[in-house]
């Protein structure tokens, strides 16, 4: 049994990595490879984004991965947007709590 943990960016890239090779029919993939290399059209970039941003509770443009280098550029900017997501949601539970702290 192994004790290594993975990062959250782990999580995000093998998310990424299995969305990709689901869409497009294809993989497994490499972080290294272009989205156009491994067959993906701007449909399948949409179809990805959109499983992408349902798995990890983010927002994610087609055009972030169709102008992504490669995959790891586009699991890089998905890990920067969830962290954000993350960062904003502990920031909207410590104002309701302190606007309940307030009503006292």
């Amino acid at each position: 049994m192994s004790t290594e943990s993975t990062s959250p960016a782990d999580d995000v890239a093998e998310v990424v990595l299995s969305v990709v090779a689901e869409v497009t029919g294809a993989g497994p993939h490499r972080l290294t490879d272009s989205f156009y290399d491994v067959g993906g059209t701007s449909l399948d970039a949409i179809r990805i984004c959109l499983r992408v941003g349902r798995e990890l509770g983010v927002d994610i443009a087609p055009e972030t991965l169709l102008d992504s280098e490669d995959l790891a550029g586009f699991a890089a900017v998905v890990s920067a947007a969830r962290d954000d997501r993350h960062e904003q949601d502990e920031w909207d539970a410590r104002g309701s709590r302190d606007d309940r702290d307030g009503a006292r």
